[in-house]
Order: C-alpha cells, then sequence, then structure tokens
C-alpha cells in the first residue's frame, strides 16, 4: 500500500514541475538601433527597400545558438518580439528614413515610384557559445539598384562579430544591438557615398 502511495506521490510530483515548466512565459526582446543624426544635406531622390532574403532559420522568432559541438538550438523561454528578418529590415528603413538623405524612403509593400532599390540578404546570424565565453557573428549583404536601367550601383557585405557579456540570451541581445547601432551607422555612409559617386 505504502508503494502504491509513494509511486503516487511521485507522478504528481513530477507531473506538477512539468506543468510549471510548460507554463514558464517566453521573455521577448527588441532590437535597438540607437539614435540617428540627419544628414548635411539631402537628394532629390527616393529609395525602396525590399523584403530581405534570409535562411530558413532565421524568419521566425526564435534566438538561436550553436555551441562548439556544432549543434545549433534556439532558446525555450527567449525569443525575438516579431520575425527576425522584418526586425532587421524595418531598423534600417527607420535609420535611413530618419537620416534623411533621400527624399523619402519606404518599404516593399508600397506602390510608390522610386529611383533606387536596396535589396538586402542576411547570410548569417547565430550566438556563438564556448566553453567560458559567448559571441554574436552577424554576416549580412546588401545590394544598391538603380530602379530605370537595372543597374547595379554598388554592393557590400557587412560582418560582425560581436563578445556577449553573459552566455545566455539576454547577453546575444546586447550583442546583437551593439552590432545593429554599427550595422545603420555604416550602411548610412555606404548608401551616401555610393549614390554621390553615381
Amino acid at each position: 500500500m505504502s508503494k502504491i502511495l509513494v509511486t503516487l506521490l511521485m507522478v504528481a510530483f513530477i507531473s506538477g514541475c512539468s506543468i510549471k515548466e510548460i507554463g514558464k512565459p517566453i521573455t521577448r526582446y527588441s532590437l535597438d538601433g540607437g539614435s540617428v543624426k540627419l544628414a548635411n544635406f539631402k537628394v532629390d531622390k527616393v529609395l525602396k527597400v525590399v523584403h530581405f532574403k534570409t535562411p530558413t532559420n532565421l524568419t521566425g522568432e526564435k534566438i538561436w545558438y550553436k555551441r562548439d559541438s556544432f549543434a545549433t538550438n534556439s532558446y525555450l523561454y527567449s525569443a525575438w518580439n516579431q520575425n527576425f528578418t522584418d526586425m532587421i529590415e524595418q531598423e534600417l528603413v527607420d535609420t535611413i528614413y530618419k537620416r534623411d538623405f533621400f527624399k523619402s524612403v519606404f518599404s516593399g509593400y508600397s506602390k510608390s515610384k522610386t529611383d533606387y532599390v536596396l535589396e538586402g540578404e542576411i547570410v548569417s546570424a547565430v550566438q556563438n557559445v564556448h566553453k567560458n565565453s559567448a559571441d554574436v557573428k552577424f554576416d549580412f549583404r546588401l545590394y544598391l539598384i538603380d530602379y530605370k536601367t537595372s543597374r547595379l550601383i554598388d554592393s557590400r557585405d557587412f560582418s560582425y562579430k560581436q563578445a556577449c557579456k553573459t552566455i545566455d540570451a539576454l547577453g546575444a541581445i546586447k550583442a546583437y544591438n551593439k552590432i545593429i547601432q554599427k550595422l545603420n551607422k555604416e550602411v548610412i555612409s555606404w548608401l551616401e557615398k555610393s549614390v554621390k559617386e553615381d
């Protein structure tokens, strides 16, 4: 009789733990691209940013990490606020728009006429977890195209590796924010130089 009671208590305890874990809330994060300064002058051109290409695993809200064993996983109780690719795209659109270098900047869903098209692809985005440290690796590629002639004006690869202060999802988020702030500045500089030289 006592064995049955002990067994029942153990099952109830294990079930209780499982329910508690299942019910644990997911912490959601967004990107912070930092502040943007106004440009010194403005061009009478319109820029359209089309939807970025990306690996399948980055089209969702998961935050990915990879251990030295090459096993790739996502955090169970941490996620992005929205689709990762959409966040990167929106960050760049907002940054370029606030810079006020172009006459106007809009995303690919708009039917407005444009002078330039900015195409991009996220090559990789992952937190690499080592024995006693972690870092985020982010590789991104952009193409600036003349809309009327379909001529490639310029292209550039942006590659970053940012150390994480902590080996967890929050450490990854803070590293991503530093990367995005660097990316925003470098993209603006590259775009303005490319347009001036066109």
